[in-house]
């Protein structure tokens, strides 16, 4: 994901050494109802409250339900 360090730095301390990956918080807005995939629950989340996407644009995933933090 691409954005300034300020959106990503919440809560991780990021330098210009950081090595990646660095594990971050990315705000989201969930989209859709929560699915059951390969045993797992699975929610549609954008990205677009920050404005963070990947290099090549894109702000919909597919996460566990266990990784969300409210």
């Amino acid at each position: 994901m691409i954005d300034k360090s300020s959106v990503f730095a919440q809560f991780a301390e990021l330098t210009p050494d950081s090595v990646s990956p660095v594990k971050v918080t990315v705000a989201c807005e969930v989209q859709g109802d929560i699915e059951a995939m390969a045993g797992e629950e699975v929610v549609t989340v954008l990205t677009s409250p920050d404005g963070v996407t990947t290099p090549d644009g894109r702000d919909t995933f597919a996460v566990n339900q266990s990784q969300r933090i409210p």
